[in-house]
């Protein structure tokens, strides 16, 4: 592996040292038989069938696309595939959410989307993404004798052969924004949540927290685990949606951030 340039190292270092007072912080809560983040006191919201169901089509044909394609191939997406996947996001986030809002049993705050102690959700999500860093590095590096270019991610791919600030918007939309967002609400809020109502609830966080590491495909779906269990856990103690959205933005964009710091840009034509 290349020697990474020293911007790289300094966020690494930074990150590397939040993540261990916060790792530490949590260590001694569960010594002394604290709870890590306190639970919310509110009855577990029911979701809208029609949500259900477009959540438990969409998981399944991810989960059947994983039988003939478990290892991430690593093809050159373009960035007209990139407005696509944009596009189809906003459009599933959509069906999704849109039935929620006309939900006979449960309202939307029920399911976390208010903006009640707004300081309190984005310290949860800040937390929550600094507490990810080291068991996600360090299940990353295990993966390193897997990785190649011909598995790495296709963005990741597309960045690599262009740098023009239309492609670089139009990842950081797909990527920090929008997959956050339909992820969040598919795995957490309706998936996570219905699990919850006929399994017990560690039970339904791990079960969620596999699928979402394995929607994602060997080898990046191994360190994605410790992220995912990290994300239900702070959904399930604190049923924000806020939380766990900045959480999840804030782990892509650095990683975002990591590739254009370590990738190394194309040649001159």
């Amino acid at each position: 592996m290349q020697d990474l340039p020293l911007p790289a190292v300094c966020i690494l270092s930074v990150l590397g040292v939040a993540s261990f007072l916060v790792l530490s912080l949590t260590g001694y809560r569960i010594w002394h038989r604290l709870p890590i983040l306190p639970t919310i006191d509110e009855p577990l919201p029911v979701a809208q069938s029609i949500s259900v169901i477009v959540v438990a089509s969409w998981v399944g044909m991810q989960l059947a696309s994983l039988l003939g394609e478990p290892v991430t191939t690593g093809s050159l997406p373009t960035v007209a595939d990139v407005q696509l996947t944009c596009q189809f996001n906003v459009l599933l986030f959509l069906a999704i959410f849109v039935p929620m809002t006309y939900s006979i049993h449960s309202s939307v705050e029920a399911f976390g989307f208010h903006l009640k102690d707004v300081r309190q959700q984005v310290a949860d999500g800040v937390l929550g993404f600094a507490a990810s860093v080291l068991p996600v590095l360090g299940v990353w590096a295990l993966t390193l004798p897997w990785r190649s270019t011909s598995n790495s991610h296709g963005l990741l791919q597309l960045l690599e052969q262009d740098r023009s600030f239309t492609t670089l918007a139009w990842i950081t939309v797909a990527a920090v924004i929008l997959a956050p967002l339909v992820e969040e609400l598919i795995y957490r809020v309706v998936l996570q949540t219905w699990l919850q109502r006929i399994a017990p609830p560690r039970e339904a966080l791990f079960a969620v927290a596999v699928i979402f590491a394995a929607v994602h495909r060997l080898p990046d779906a191994i360190p994605l685990l410790p992220l995912a269990l990290i994300l239900g856990y702070v959904y399930q103690q604190r049923r924000c949606f806020l939380s766990v959205v900045l959480l999840h933005m804030l782990f892509n964009a650095a990683n975002l951030i990591l590739a254009l710091l370590t990738i190394p840009p194309p040649a001159a034509s």
